[in-house]
């Protein structure tokens, strides 16, 4: 599983344009072959906008990557008024909650 991290700090003018471009990626990734997650989120200190996808195999996210669509994400990287954050992770194992409960029993 890959999960790329893309976080971007947009000026207060162009924060609501960026959003909206970014929320309009959500669904039409969320549905293509391999993908298992596509989110947004806003973080407040410093305003900042998050957006992740998780990609069920490496193949799935090289398939991501070349895309047009992907190209216009790393576009909005130049918009940012400092410097991106942009993370790929390869997960090599999950867990769930019952980690946590280990976790609190020891």
């Amino acid at each position: 599983m890959f999960l790329t991290m893309v976080r971007i700090y947009p000026s207060a003018d162009e924060i609501e344009a960026i959003r909206g471009f970014l929320v309009g990626l959500l669904g039409p990734t969320r549905v293509q072959p391999g993908c298992l997650s596509c989110t947004l989120a806003t973080e407040s200190e410093p305003d900042a906008l998050l957006y992740t996808e998780i990609w069920e195999s490496k193949a799935d996210l090289l398939h991501r990557l070349q895309s047009e669509k992907y190209s216009k994400v790393l576009e909005t990287l130049e918009l940012s008024t400092r410097k991106p954050d942009l993370c790929v992770y390869e997960v090599i194992e999950q867990h769930g909650m019952e980690l946590i409960e280990n976790a609190r029993k020891a």
